[in-house]
């Protein structure tokens, strides 16, 4: 008897939550969120187009004659299920791939119907292009027009395993932190994208990358190969990881690690192809440097002095540099950064900046 009561409470619970969707002749439909403890899963109810879908739903039909002229959308909730057919207009909840879509008169005749898969122990499958492309899976094919996915064609992603240390992966595919680009094709199997041949970086302190390839924290580019076999009109780049050096020859398109700055600047040398060479040294005890003007500012430091271009920086200022220590006021050039803390003055006299003014600036109290 009690096993009977309680059906017909969650039965009538549920009908509730339906029939209040809608109300008297004239009345707009339901407008607020259902409730996700009143309702079995894979329940239904309808809001207002102007009305958020709740988390865990997605529409399911439109009556874009309802709720005047804003839509009636009848939502579903997604419960256990790990298949599911929304509206394009639905949000794909987190962890759902679009595999199929079909125009129709279910959702109206602006969006499409899309079948929805809940990706859960699958480590490859075909969506369409539309779809997110979840964490961990790479593109590996694509399929420019396809029946299941009209013009957006679909795309066949892998899940890369954890052990993996090299792969290939579409050109468009997302490329994980840590990982470097040192081949690229085309006509490869990924429609108008080439394919990427990819390495994880590991124990690696020197290796050579597609010029497209993001340089990994704490790596330099040394030389420049402008048009290579392996990466075409990219180039390849040596890169390498600064480890214990106090001093590094990279070429110009290379990032600046944090603490060195640039001292000299060389041109017309084929090692980096089309870039300078510059020379950085690693900022340990000094507490006086001379800088290129295209180098950066160490934090605590300020530019001192600036003359005209030169042999050593080529085209560029050469900046005095001057770490400031136990000093409470100082002298510095216009362009100077003002360290935090401290606070800038009046121009005053002098010709150590060259054409930049020259300023104090003083430590606050």
């Amino acid at each position: 008897m009690t096993g009977l009561r309680t059906l017909l409470t969650r039965w009538i619970t549920v009908a509730a939550v339906l029939l209040g969707a809608f109300s008297l002749t004239g009345a707009l439909p339901l407008t607020g969120a259902p409730s996700a403890q009143a309702v079995e899963q894979g329940a239904t109810t309808t809001i207002c187009g102007y009305t958020p879908v709740p988390a865990g739903w997605v529409i399911t039909s439109a009556n874009w004659g309802g709720c005047s002229g804003y839509g009636l959308f009848t939502i579903t909730e997604l419960g256990d299920a790990t298949t599911i057919q929304a509206c394009s207009n639905s949000p794909v909840p987190a962890g759902w791939v679009i595999t199929a879509m079909q125009n129709g008169p279910t959702c109206g005749s602006s969006y499409p119907l899309y079948s929805l898969l809940k990706v859960t122990t699958q480590t490859t499958l075909k969506d369409c292009a539309q779809s997110a492309i979840l964490p961990g899976f790479v593109i590996t094919a694509i399929e420019t027009v396809s029946a299941a996915c009209g013009t957006w064609g679909t795309y066949t992603v892998t899940l890369i395993p954890p052990t993996a240390t090299s792969y290939q992966a579409c050109a468009i595919s997302p490329i994980q932190d840590g990982w470097v680009i040192t081949s690229s094709q085309n006509n490869a199997g990924c429609g108008n994208y080439p394919l990427y041949s990819l390495l994880k970086v590991t124990t690696q302190t020197t290796l050579q990358d597609c010029g497209q390839s993001a340089i990994q924290p704490g790596w330099v580019v040394t030389a420049v190969q402008s048009n290579s076999p392996a990466c075409g009109t990219y180039g390849t780049f040596t890169v390498m990881l600064v480890t214990n050096q106090t001093s590094l020859q990279v070429c110009g398109n290379s990032r600046v690690p944090d603490g060195w700055v640039i001292t000299a600047m060389q041109s017309g040398s084929s090692t980096c192809g089309t870039y300078n060479i510059n020379t950085l040294t690693k900022v340990t005890t000094q507490t006086s440097l001379i800088a290129c003007g295209q180098s950066p500012i160490p934090t605590g430091w300020v530019i001192t002095g600036a003359g005209s271009g030169s042999g050593q920086c080529g085209v560029y200022t050469v900046y005095t540099l001057t770490k400031i220590t136990t000093q409470t006021s100082m002298v510095v050039c216009g362009q100077s950064p003002i360290p935090a803390g401290w606070t800038a003055g009046n121009q005053v006299n002098g010709t150590q900046c060259g054409v930049y003014t020259v300023r104090v600036i003083t430590k606050n109290p």
